[in-house]
Order: C-alpha cells, then sequence, then structure tokens
C-alpha cells in the first residue's frame, strides 16, 4: 500500500530535482521542496516538460519523471569531483620500495613533498620518478610522523596515511591527479 509518508517523500524528491534543474538554469526563485504537489511544483513541471519537448500536463508521469531525474543526476554529476586515479599498486602485497620507478612514485614524492614540511625540517624530495636514498628517508619520516613502522618501504598503509594528509590538507584531490572511472 502506497502510503501518504511515501507520496510525501517521492514529492519531496521530486521538488529537489526541480530546484537543483532550476538553479542551473538560473532561477531566481527555485522551487522550495516541501513534500506537497501544490500549484508551484506543477508550473515547474510544466515549465520542465516545456523545455524538454514533453507533453505538457503539469504531473510527473513516467516520462516526465525519468527526465527530471536523469536532468538531476547530470547535473549532481557535475557538481562533485571525478574520483581519483589510483596510484598505488595494485594486489595484496603491493608496495613501493627502493629501486621502483614511474607515475606511482613521482605521485608519492609529491606527497611527501607536501606533508613533511608540515612536521619536520626535513629537505624536499626531489621529483625524480625514482625510488631513491632520498624517498626512502622521507617514507621513513612520514611513517614515524604517521606511526606507523618505519621501514622506508611505502605500504599500502603509508601510502593511505599520506594521502589523506594531503587531501584533508589542501581541502581536494589536486586537478592534475583526477580521472573519472570508466
Amino acid at each position: 500500500m502506497y502510503t501518504d509518508q511515501q507520496r510525501r517523500s517521492h514529492i519531496y524528491d521530486l521538488q529537489t530535482f526541480l530546484r537543483r534543474i532550476q538553479r542551473a538554469q538560473g532561477s531566481v526563485q527555485p522551487l522550495a521542496p516541501d513534500g506537497i504537489f501544490g500549484a508551484e511544483t506543477a508550473a515547474a513541471v510544466r515549465d520542465f516538460q516545456r523545455q524538454n519537448s514533453l507533453p505538457v500536463t503539469g504531473t510527473a508521469d513516467y516520462d516526465t519523471w525519468s527526465a527530471i531525474y536523469l536532468a538531476y543526476l547530470a547535473l549532481l554529476a557535475g557538481d562533485t569531483l571525478p574520483q581519483a586515479v589510483s596510484f598505488f599498486p595494485v594486489g595484496a602485497q603491493a608496495a613501493l620500495q627502493p629501486g621502483d620507478r614511474g607515475a606511482s612514485v613521482f605521485v608519492l614524492q609529491l606527497m611527501l613533498g607536501t606533508a613533511l614540511p608540515h612536521f619536520t625540517s626535513a629537505t624536499p624530495v626531489p621529483l625524480t620518478g625514482e625510488y631513491d636514498a632520498d624517498t626512502t628517508a622521507g617514507v621513513r619520516q612520514a611513517q614515524g610522523v604517521f606511526l606507523l613502522p618505519q621501514t622506508g618501504v611505502t605500504d599500502r598503509a603509508t601510502w593511505e596515511a599520506l594521502a589523506l594528509f594531503h587531501n584533508s590538507f589542501f581541502g581536494r584531490t589536486p586537478l592534475g591527479w583526477l580521472a573519472t572511472e570508466r
């Protein structure tokens, strides 16, 4: 049985979707979600239907609801940052260690360069993309700061501690490190 509470909840969701769409279109007075399908909601639905070549009825039938929801999802996707690419090696025993080379090591060195100066008077780790003695020393220092075993090898716990610090300190993942998951 479809309860009044469920109906109000669905109307509230519809109003929330429409409000986001209206805001994207620059509406000076977007719909205020209240869970009541009144004249303002019907007008917002009609406007959406008109703009999207749907039959203009003012009711949220299946096609209208689906189109509103898809438009909302598209806007929502644009509101959020894409997920970060994982530069950490894959596998249960994955680790970065002396002698390794490549993009993962370069990203590790970037994170060390942003984290260590906040905790120690360490010299910056050169950005070489090669897991050398400077990188090993930087990893040991970071592991000490994060109360991890000071092995000098970057295991998943070390990587995640550095990434968490970096992302929280800078408020986001650097844009150059971002890519959408496909």
